[in-house]
């Protein structure tokens, strides 16, 4: 894979010339060949670095570890080691060049989303933080509709700006690379960060990616967040850039992260549905949607209705996360599920999740997992720890451990009975919906259409 890069007043672009075998990836087809960022950084305002390591995460899924990856902007010898040993690729255009240099007295970077999640991180994390948050442009001849709006998460950066935190939202078109339509790679969020860390002299580079993403019990066994794509692999190539990974929300539950903008004040600019149409107005029938409606009731306590929460749960993308083993971040359904039973709650079909979980893992998901404290940078540990423990108090041994032990991939004979009492509960209860929904695809499908005839495009 080669990749050309231009930056031009105003904008980046990243050419893929992709070889002959790299043309698909291993899930993902390569549909477009350029991807544009639009910033105000000047020409040349960009570590050599900084733009190697854009590129590469523009085109991942296409860059095969038996091919050298070559960028029109030679990379340093430093950070070639560095994605040697890290992601494990071989760099093709390597230069005399020092690495960026880590700025003194800089701040640290948000890639920020608008959810639940990436907020928490943002209330965690110092005053000075400066957030990036990357918006789907859609080139002017793409045909692709997409579910996805992205206006609530523009109205989340300005409630971010009226509470002066600094915020820059980059248009780009670098989820249209590739098909089925999202970024090429989890860490190509950052892209925008990086080609702003020069200019803004930043120190660091924050997710918002809570415990269950970073030690994968979202996926029903622990693994543990040092060996993770964050810190692994992708860690030591953000170092030599001078931005190590922070993550502030790494030891802390979906719960806590709830409770974290239940009480804050920056918590009205939290919005994690990517399909509602604004800020406080949710989709309310997406799988996320149905997640966390349960959590907020959760950390609130004021329950929906029986049947309202059923008809979420029986729309059919929300049944799949609930028959799929493991379920999809189950923990956090166990622990809702258990507090909504206990609060009176008499759906069928919640109980039926219920004894599929098993017992409410409370005790850990309301705490921090420290471990996860002492890989933030050193610079900021210690007052993101203290601020993380104004929401959750630190572990246990026993609870940690409980952590580590997390698994429920294992058989049991108990949950495979719970789990043929769900299907039949669903089977006989299909979503009730269908018709809406046709209806409902095809009026985005035409506000996608329409936006792209308003919008200008980014190449």
């Amino acid at each position: 894979m080669h990749v050309e890069v231009e930056h031009t007043p105003g904008r980046v672009t990243f050419t893929l010339e992709p070889g002959a075998a790299e043309r698909t990836g291993r899930r993902v087809e390569l549909a477009r060949r350029s991807a544009s960022f639009l910033l105000d950084v000047p020409p040349g305002q960009v570590h050599p670095d900084l733009l190697v390591v854009s590129a590469l995460l523009c085109a991942r899924p296409w860059v095969h570890r038996s091919t050298p990856f070559s960028c029109s902007v030679p990379a340093s010898r430093e950070l070639a080691d560095a994605v040697r040993s890290g992601p494990r690729l071989r760099l093709a255009h390597v230069g005399e060049g020092s690495p960026r240099p880590a700025p003194q007295d800089g701040s640290p970077g948000l890639c920020f989303s608008g959810g639940t999640d990436s907020v928490a991180a943002l209330v965690l994390m110092p005053g000075t933080t400066q957030s990036y948050h990357l918006s789907r442009q859609t080139p002017e001849d793409e045909r692709r509709a997409t579910m996805m709006d992205g206006r609530a998460a523009l109205q989340s950066c300005e409630v971010l700006r009226r509470h002066r935190r600094p915020v820059t939202v980059v248009p780009s078109d670098v989820e249209y690379l590739r098909n089925p339509t999202g970024f090429p790679h989890d860490l190509t969020t950052a892209v925008p960060l990086l080609l702003h860390a020069d200019v803004r002299r930043l120190d660091a580079v924050a997710w918002g990616a809570p415990l269950e993403a970073t030690y994968r019990l979202q996926r029903g066994r622990y693994r543990d967040y040092a060996q993770s794509p964050f810190v692994a692999e992708w860690g030591p190539v953000l170092d030599v850039l001078g931005l190590p990974v922070c993550v502030p929300v790494a030891g802390v539950s979906e719960v806590v992260t709830s409770a974290i903008v239940h009480q804050h004040p920056l918590g009205e600019a939290a919005q994690s549905c990517v399909r509602g149409p604004r800020l406080g107005r949710p989709c309310g029938r997406c799988p996320k949607c149905t997640r966390k409606t349960l959590l907020a009731a959760t950390v609130s306590g004021r329950w929906p209705g029986d049947s309202a929460l059923e008809r979420q749960w029986r729309d059919r993308e929300a049944r799949q996360h609930l028959l799929a083993e493991p379920m999809k971040v189950e923990p956090v359904l166990a622990h809702g599920v258990h507090r909504y039973l206990a609060q009176g709650g008499r759906s069928d079909l919640l109980r039926l999740v219920a004894a599929k979980a098993g017992p409410d893992p409370r005790d850990w998901l309301v705490r921090s997992y420290e471990p996860a404290l002492q890989l933030l940078p050193e610079r900021y540990r210690p007052a993101i720890t203290e601020e993380v423990h104004r929401f959750a108090p630190p572990m246990s041994a026993d609870e940690e451990a409980a952590v580590r032990a997390y698994d429920v991939t294992v058989p049991d004979d108990r949950r495979a009975a719970a789990q043929v009492e769900l299907e039949r509960w669903m089977a006989a209860h299909p979503p009730r919906d269908r018709a809406r929904r046709a209806w409902n695809r095809a009026r985005r499908e035409v506000r996608a259409r329409l936006g792209r005839r308003r919008s200008a495009p980014a190449r």
